[in-house]
């Protein structure tokens, strides 16, 4: 590289470096490629889906007497296991407001410990 082209490389950093710094207003220097983009209007978020209380309460009262009635059940280990798993399963999907499933979950995990589900 020759001294004219390295005193045209050095005015280029130079005019460069000035024009990034104080020279230009703010709204015309370019965005930091670090920085998020702004973000536009968002759009509404969606309403959160609002609980069934009847339904929870069903979830608890299922749970409870699942509890309740397993250590004393006349079934092999191995059953118990598989109904404490569906008990699980029916607890997750009642904390997710899945009702439905949840309290479907719980009579199986009931019966398969040989009672009868009270609700």
């Amino acid at each position: 590289m020759n001294l004219t082209q390295r005193m045209a490389m050095a005015g280029m950093t130079a005019t460069a470096l000035l024009l990034s710094t104080s020279v230009l207003p703010a709204t015309a220097q370019t965005a930091d490629p670090a920085e998020p983009a702004p973000v536009e209007a968002a759009a509404p978020a969606p309403e959160p889906p609002k609980a069934d209380i009847a339904s929870a309460v069903t979830c608890q009262v299922l749970i409870g007497q699942f509890d309740d009635s397993v250590a004393a059940a006349k079934v092999e280990d191995a059953v118990k296991a598989s109904a404490r798993t569906l008990r699980g399963e029916g607890n997750k999907a009642c904390n997710a407001w899945d009702y439905q499933a949840g309290i479907g979950s719980i009579r199986v995990a009931i019966e398969t410990i040989g009672r009868k589900p009270i609700r």
